[in-house]
């Protein structure tokens, strides 16, 4: 893909154009644009072309701000270099059926129907059209969800560090882990923070506390069955608010970029052959569902957003694995791709970090997320405002 982000500015002190040693794979482009976040801090940046052998323009205040920006460049190049490539497992490929974007907002049921309206960097309030998709799409979903023998639970928006350690989530996915902070329980700190003018003087009566926002409904679930011994195999739902900041992305202006947004999971735990038989379940349930509604669309094998050097090691293990599927829709308003559903076979993973056992041995689980926000900016931007149009699942929970 090729993004003009931003004209580099005429007052950048260095500017430098870096081009990868090699060509990067399709199925690796979405994942290393959003690793470039992660190298390009305090640049104006020019133009980004991933297509076949990365080619980034960019503007540093200095040679040596350049020169670490060059080397972070080609370190985030090879975390992907040489990596094997996921086998051509796509079960679904609707990608180019054709179908228009819907009319700009009428008077309807609904009224005017506005975009999602940005409040701060990654921060988004709906409209009423994707609120009430949001909700159609939660009625959908908890139905779904019941079908397959889902109890229904609640999750805080806030967990742990300690949870996030035993997910394993702190050394696979620290992008996206926004910290919580409190004003420290003193009368004067109180005092200086309720009269500060600025974010430099209120920082400084802040500490850091033992929680982090959400970020993922699933976390909240496994910390609940912490120490389980199951005698039969558990399945258990809820809805969540979830964090993920995504650096540089935070400030992106798309509604499909959030930093705040809430994901329904669906999730599993139980011995291999029970796991298994889950995931190939649930993977029918999400062809179904993405094929019935009759828009741009795929389900194809995906990776996890490794970052950090482990990157190598476990985009191999997931490459070997039948692990991941995400449905990925075709947005409307600009035909690029989003991840708005994934499927995950985890093994043994969060069984050995949670101590859930089943049958005498660490369970198996699967996770099966819906970002409910992301479905409802693909869906309404086909769909439009009237509900009486939507597809009929959809509106039958209206």
């Amino acid at each position: 893909m090729t993004d003009t982000v931003a004209p580099v500015r005429a007052d950048a002190a260095v500017r430098r154009t870096w081009q990868a040693p090699g060509e990067l794979h399709p199925d690796d482009r979405r994942e290393f644009g959003a690793m470039l976040r992660y190298c390009l801090d305090g640049t104006d940046e020019g133009r980004i072309d991933l297509e076949t052998v990365p080619r980034i323009e960019f503007g540093a205040a200095d040679a040596a701000h350049a020169d670490r920006v060059e080397r972070l460049l080609g370190e985030a190049f090879r975390r992907f270099a040489g990596a094997p490539q996921r086998a051509d497992r796509t079960r679904l490929d609707r990608w180019d059926l054709a179908a228009e974007p819907a009319a700009p907002a009428a008077s309807g049921p609904l009224g005017d129907t506005p975009a999602d309206g940005r409040i701060g960097p990654g921060l988004f309030v709906s409209g009423p059209r994707n609120a009430l998709l949001i909700r159609t799409l939660e009625r959908l979903l908890g139905q779904t969800a019941a079908r397959l023998g889902a109890a229904e639970y609640t999750v805080p928006a806030l967990l742990p560090w300690t949870t996030l350690e035993k997910a394993g989530y702190t050394g696979n996915f620290p992008q996206h882990i926004t910290a919580a902070g409190v004003v420290r329980p003193d009368l004067d700190a109180l005092d200086r923070f309720g009269t500060a003018t600025d974010q430099a003087a209120r920082a400084a009566e802040l500490e850091f506390t033992p929680v982090a926002l959400a970020p993922a409904t699933c976390l909240g679930l496994f910390e609940r069955f912490q120490g389980a011994r199951l005698d039969e195999p558990l399945t258990v739902t809820a809805t969540g608010q979830c964090s993920r900041y995504e650096g540089k992305a935070t400030a992106d202006t798309s509604p499909t970029r959030r930093w705040s947004f809430s994901m329904r999971e669906i999730v599993y735990v139980g011995d291999r052959p029970g796991a298994r038989a889950f995931h190939a379940r649930v993977l029918e349930e999400l062809l179904t569902l993405a094929e019935s509604l009759g828009l741009p669309c795929k389900v194809q094998p995906a990776s996890d957003p490794f970052f950090t050097s482990a990157r190598p090691q476990m985009a191999q293990y997931q490459a070997a694995m039948d692990v991941k599927y995400e449905l990925v829709g075709r947005m409307a308003h600009d035909g690029s791709g989003v991840a708005i559903s994934s499927l995950n076979y985890h093994n043994q993973h969060f069984g050995k970090g949670f101590d859930i056992a089943y049958a005498g041995q660490p369970g198996f689980s699967v996770c099966w997320a819906f970002g409910l926000e992301r479905w409802a900016q693909w869906l309404g931007g086909y769909l439009g405002d009237d509900p009486t149009g939507w597809p009929a699942q959809l509106r039958e929970q209206c």
